[in-house]
């Protein structure tokens, strides 16, 4: 219970819109422990975290692509129609060149080249009715925007979905 409520009053920075220093590890961790009860027993739970300065950002705003990225994969591994006994969502994040990176994969479904070029739409959803609004990945691209930074997306159908976010620590 207690590390739930630490990770929710972590995670629900959501009205801060000021710029401040954060460690990016944390903000997954808490995200991490707030999915945990929509995480299927046969998906097991990879954390490759660098030791990573901390990113000025608005927390809340960070905080809320990591969950849109997070849930996507894990819905991503659900809605395969065979699973596998073991399928895998790794959470990678480490410092290079001046710039933070954090890849979220998935052992999902993949994504044609064609909804590859169209998944940061506004509306754009591949979820059946009633499933999805269409406008997680647009917020989260937008996010980034705003952040200066930029995010990458490597699919590949029935194999899964990577998506890798850059962010610039000397802004």
């Amino acid at each position: 219970t207690a590390e739930i409520i630490r990770s929710l009053r972590n995670f629900s920075r959501l009205d801060e819109s000021d710029m401040k220093p954060i460690d990016l590890n944390e903000g997954l961790d808490s995200t991490i422990v707030l999915v945990r009860s929509n995480i299927p027993s046969n998906i097991t739970v990879i954390k490759d975290f660098g030791n990573l300065p901390k990113v000025e950002c608005q927390p809340g705003k960070i905080n809320q692509v990591f969950m849109n990225l997070i849930s996507n994969a894990i819905q991503a591994i659900k809605s395969k129609e065979t699973q596998a006994e073991e399928e895998f969502l790794t959470i990678k994040s480490w410092y290079i060149d001046q710039q933070v990176k954090i890849s979220i994969k998935d052992s999902g479904i993949g994504m044609s080249d064609e909804v590859k070029h169209r998944i940061f739409e506004p509306f754009f959803t591949t979820k059946d009715i009633g499933e999805g609004t269409g406008l997680g990945l647009s917020i989260v691209f937008s996010i980034i925007e705003n952040h200066k930074g930029n995010i990458e997306v490597i699919s590949k159908l029935n194999e899964g979905t990577e998506f890798i976010i850059t962010l610039n620590t000397n802004l």
